[in-house]
């Protein structure tokens, strides 16, 4: 994105919510932002793990601690894990976090 483009979008935000409203909203968007790459940062490290992945092992079998995150990752990020490995999901799980990350940049 240009400076002028920019610079344009905050003067309209400007205009639009005024001086008082700005900067409340400009933390608000910067803590959201913080929480999510936070988030995401824990979550890629759980799943690059690997200690994590066994290959071939059914998920829904899994009782390691480590399985265990990856199921609270892919609930919490509603991935499908019936009948699946424990590659698969984590292969989901990144997918899933690509997308998101990709949608917070636009």
């Amino acid at each position: 994105m240009e400076w002028l483009e920019v610079i344009f979008i905050l003067v309209i935000l400007l205009l639009v919510f005024g001086p008082s409203k700005l900067p409340e909203m400009a933390r608000e968007l910067g803590k959201a932002i913080h929480e999510f790459r936070k988030a995401s940062s824990g979550i890629i490290e759980a799943v690059e793990s690997p200690l994590m992945v066994r290959s071939g092992e059914n998920v829904a079998k899994g009782v390691g601690s480590n399985d265990d995150a990856i199921l609270d990752i892919a609930r919490k990020l509603n991935v499908n894990i019936e009948g699946k490995t424990v590659e698969q999901v984590t292969q989901e799980i990144l997918m899933k976090i690509d997308k998101k990350e990709e949608a917070s940049n636009v």
